[in-house]
């Protein structure tokens, strides 16, 4: 339980930071090569996933996500081999 309210809490501080970098004005779009731009530049990053204004944040944001709702997952099938 201890770990799944860590993560939770890097969740919530990992927003509050991309929410404070995203609200300033120095922060441009980054460099990511030719396939890193053309991922951010999917229907997925333009349209159903944009929190923020920086692509990239989106990114990261769905990265962090996805960890959110695995996290559980691992923490039960290891507990279960653990306890065997």
């Amino acid at each position: 339980m201890k770990a799944w309210l860590i993560q939770i809490g890097f969740f919530i501080i990992l927003n509050l930071i991309l929410i404070i970098i995203d609200a300033t004005p120095v922060v441009t779009e980054f460099e990511l090569g030719k396939f890193g731009n053309e991922m951010l530049r999917k229907e997925i990053f333009t349209k159903w996933f944009n929190f923020y204004e920086t692509s990239f944040f989106n990114v990261v944001l769905l990265f962090a996500t996805i960890h959110i709702i695995l996290f559980p997952f691992y923490q039960v099938i290891f507990k279960v081999r653990k306890d065997k």
